[in-house]
């Protein structure tokens, strides 16, 4: 695991997008296809922001481009059982703030489709995720309870699951009370495991609880996050507020190869 602490949350999201500036550019040049883990939620947004800043600015396609998402496939870990047009559903947030205007083809991105059997559609997405070969970078948050994606305290499961959002989270996601109790399709444990890199972002201080527990605890399944941290290739970017109290052990600079 590298750990990076940056100024700011705007600090952290140039970090995430280098890395994966640096990953598209390698598959492309590998002839191969890049697949993506693709988060939501407030954290991500600057890092949205600044891959649709690299996007708009890419040069004429026969230079070399800063960041070339065109030939990417996306899958988003999770989605809330709302309608694809609620504007609190996972579906409005990425057409908002990411696909098309980050540069990727909507027709190669995936997410869960909140209107079908619940069960049959987490089968589709692990069959999903399987054809595309597996995750090559996912991209995660963390709840202040350690969840990732919504993988939440206790849960080990290791396939696409259903859940109950917790009222707290739910409060936090603008949903109203005609829409609780909330449910999520999320990714399980198995592919975020197999993914060939992983990057957590965290930039808010109610988050510090969780990011110690991933950083410096042991693997308990009370912090979800922390059952990831012995991956292979796993990068954290903080900003000090996120860092809260843990031990110096950050990189002065991020090796996004």
């Amino acid at each position: 695991m590298k750990v990076l602490r940056l100024e700011s949350p705007e600090a952290v999201a140039r970090a995430a997008a280098d890395v994966l500036a640096t990953e598209a550019s390698r598959s492309r040049a590998a002839g191969r296809e890049l697949v993506l883990g693709l988060p939501t939620g407030r954290t991500m947004v600057p890092f949205y922001d600044e891959l649709a800043r690299r996007h708009r600015r890419r040069r004429p396609p026969q230079a070399q481009e800063e960041l070339d998402l065109s030939r990417a496939r996306g899958l988003n870990l999770d989605e809330l059982l709302l309608p694809v047009d609620h504007p609190a559903s996972f579906h409005a947030f990425m057409a908002r703030h990411a696909w098309e205007r980050i540069g990727l083809d909507r027709a190669r991105c995936d997410i869960p489709d909140p209107a079908a059997d619940p069960a049959a559609e987490c089968a589709r997405y692990d069959r999903a995720i399987a054809a595309a070969g597996g995750l090559d970078l996912a991209f995660l948050g963390i709840g202040a309870d350690g969840h990732v994606a919504y993988n939440l305290p206790g849960d080990t499961r290791r396939r696409t699951h259903l859940i109950v959002v917790p009222p707290e989270v739910a409060d936090t996601l603008d949903v109203p009370a005609a829409c609780r109790p909330l449910r999520a399709i999320t990714m399980g444990f198995a592919p975020l495991r197999r993914a060939r890199r992983l990057v957590l972002l965290a930039t808010t201080p109610e988050k510090a609880r969780a990011v110690r527990a991933l950083v410096e605890g042991p693997e308990d399944p009370a912090w979800p996050a922390s059952l990831l941290r012995r991956h292979p290739r796993f990068d954290v970017l903080l900003t000090p507020a996120a860092a809260g109290e843990l031990r110096p052990r950050e990189r002065s600079r991020l090796r996004v190869r």
